[in-house]
């Protein structure tokens, strides 16, 4: 928040603000995707979260999700491969994040991806719908 964000800001033409500023990762990635957009939401509004590694750190995520007082303005998309381990952890994320407010297909968007693993081929693969869902085309 201090260095990346700045620096990309002064170097690229950006729209600095959160509504127009998403981030995303996969596996680790996708894990401190959602918690860098729950500490941060005046930074960004849009989160790409692929695969996340739910299981880390005794699943602290599902701590942080549960000690969100109100929900922030995010809008995410979440999914995992059910070839994954543990897949259905994210299952359970979805649903802490709509006991805390969110609302399916409208501010959060979760996707099953059939027999997909936890691979870059298969992150690939759902990265064009997660950018359709994060950033739907104005009408």
């Amino acid at each position: 928040m201090d260095e990346l964000k700045p620096y990309i800001d002064r170097k690229y033409r950006t729209k600095r603000s959160p509504e127009f500023t998403g981030l995303g990762g996969s596996s680790l990635g996708g894990l401190v995707t959602l918690a860098i957009g729950i500490l941060y939401p005046h930074a960004f509004s849009r989160l790409m979260v692929m695969s996340p590694s739910i299981w880390w750190d005794n699943f602290a995520i599902y701590r942080l999700v549960d000690s969100i007082e109100q929900k922030p303005p995010l809008r995410i998309w979440l999914d995992t491969g059910t070839a994954e381990t543990g897949w259905e952890q994210a299952r359970e994320l979805r649903n802490r994040l709509i006991e805390k407010g969110w609302k399916l297909r409208k501010d959060i968007q979760y996707m099953e991806a059939q027999r997909a693993d936890h691979s870059e081929a298969a992150w690939a693969a759902r990265v064009e719908p997660a950018l359709r869902f994060l950033f739907p085309s104005a009408k």
